[in-house]
This record gives structure tokens, C-alpha cells and sequence, in this order.
């Protein structure tokens, strides 16, 4: 198993550190969207298209708020 370390709170944080943070964090998000996308993939032939219609109006949302999500990390160019 791979364990993640961060600096202690002795050591300067860099900004490498953050990025690195903040892209751990957001790997959760990330895989929501990733199953989100599965099921409405896989509802494609499905009879019911409402279900269809739910799964890819949601992926949109979870899309929406991951963009925004990534956008708000603050980092220096």
C-alpha cells in the first residue's frame, strides 16, 4: 500500500505541496464523475429514457461543480 505524506507543520509549505494537496482531494470528485458517466453510458438503451435523461443531466451538474471546484484552487501561474 502507498502511503501519501505530507510536510509537517514545521516544514515550509510549498507550492508544489499545495497543488499536490489539492489534486488528492479532488480524486474523490474525480471518481464520481468517472461512475457517473459509466451509468449514463449504460443507460443508453435502456427503455425507461428518463433514466437516461436523470443520468446525463446529473453527470452535467457533477461536471459543473468540478470545473468550479478546480477553478477555485488559488495558485500562482
Amino acid at each position: 500500500m502507498n502511503v501519501v505524506k505530507f510536510p509537517s507543520d514545521e516544514a515550509p509549505v510549498t507550492d508544489a505541496d499545495r497543488r499536490a494537496k489539492a489534486y488528492f482531494d479532488m480524486e474523490p470528485h474525480i471518481c464520481d464523475v468517472v461512475n457517473m458517466a459509466t451509468i449514463a453510458v449504460g443507460l443508453l438503451d435502456h427503455p425507461n429514457r428518463e433514466l437516461h435523461q436523470f443520468a446525463a443531466y446529473r453527470l452535467s451538474e457533477m461536471l459543473d461543480e468540478l470545473k468550479t471546484r478546480y477553478y477555485a484552487m488559488d495558485f500562482p501561474a
